[in-house]
């Protein structure tokens, strides 16, 4: 903070100085050239996502403008196809932004929301080559094209059931890499927390927690939980509760465990560089008239439950 705070200091003295030396400049009879500034250009931006694998299979697109002023009604008239294996084609439909936006910013951004119509379950796969095409209502296009991570699954644990973690040990999640993955994602979904840390005396706002991990290349196919989540969320996590899970998941709580492979396009759109004021460093993947992303995710997930093991529940860790 003192760094940033010394770099505003060092830009206002800057910009103080060059304004105390313009009537100065006219005194002198110097003369200030005219300068125009150039509109900047509308572009299309469109985000599209396939999700598949455990849990409910995804398949939405994002288009928006990058100025905001043309507004959404012209793209609600996109025709937005991907097609897969065979020369399948999904003909996407509009949807609410809801189905596109996060809540948080569901009231800031304005664009429209297509979603395949019903169930995509099964359609596309680990491995699927995928095309994607967006035609404009004045006749543009944007197109692009994905390769979904290859299929993978958990090392260890290898149960298909819920499993139980006795509380004060961690759980050391190992699985086999997946082709053309280019980075793991780890969410973890916490919930039962009021109950399970009363007996330590602690008190948490919210019943249920979310947390995220990451692994940075194609080995690198290990993440202890709960330990290694929540990388990105240490600022917001209460201290208390943060050292409680360094320890293991708490008696009584559950959690949902997913780990995510995402490949190339996904990960050269959403990542950030070494220091970047301007925000995450976008590299996109969508040619044509406009830019974006054709991003993929396959997704495998476990189920895991604080307690001893015993009667149906088997244990989460290797040989319990």
């Amino acid at each position: 903070m003192g760094g940033l705070l010394h770099l505003r200091s060092k830009a206002f003295s800057r910009r103080f100085f060059l304004l105390s030396l313009i009537p100065m400049l006219l005194l002198l009879g110097c003369e200030l050239d005219e300068v125009s500034l150039t509109e900047p250009e509308n572009v299309l931006v469109a985000e599209v996502y396939l999700k598949v694998g455990d849990g409910p299979d995804e398949l939405s697109a994002f288009l928006q403008w990058t100025l905001g002023s043309a507004g959404s009604t012209d793209l609600l008239q996109a025709v937005v196809a991907v097609e897969g294996p065979e020369g399948r084609v999904i003909p996407l439909i509009r949807g609410g932004r809801e189905d596109c936006l996060v809540p948080e910013i569901l009231d800031d951004v304005d664009g429209a929301c297509f979603v395949a119509p019903g169930s995509v379950e099964g359609i596309l796969a680990p491995g699927d080559r995928v095309e994607l095409q967006i035609t404009l209502p004045d006749g543009g296009s944007v197109y692009g094209g994905v390769v979904l991570p290859g299929d993978f699954h958990f090392l260890e644990p290898i149960v298909n059931e819920p499993c139980a973690l006795p509380p004060g040990q961690p759980l050391e999640l190992i699985w086999n890499p997946s082709g053309e993955a280019w980075a793991y994602a780890g969410e973890t979904l916490i919930w039962g927390l009021r109950d399970a840390l009363a007996p330590l005396g602690l008190e948490v706002e919210k019943d249920s927690l979310s947390l995220t991990g990451l692994s940075v290349s194609e080995t690198d196919t290990t993440m202890v939980f709960p330990g290694e989540f929540g990388v990105f969320d240490r600022f917001d996590l209460d201290r208390d509760l943060a050292l409680v899970l360094q320890e293991g998941l708490p008696l009584g709580a559950h959690a949902e465990v997913v780990i995510a492979a995402l490949e190339r396009n996904y990960v050269n759109w959403v990542r950030g560089g070494n220091f970047n004021p301007s925000g995450a460093v976008r590299i996109p993947s969508l040619r044509g008239d406009g830019t974006g992303v054709l991003g993929a995710v396959v997704r495998r997930m476990i189920r895991v439950v604080g307690a001893e093991p015993g009667g149906e529940m088997p244990s989460c860790l290797p040989g319990g």
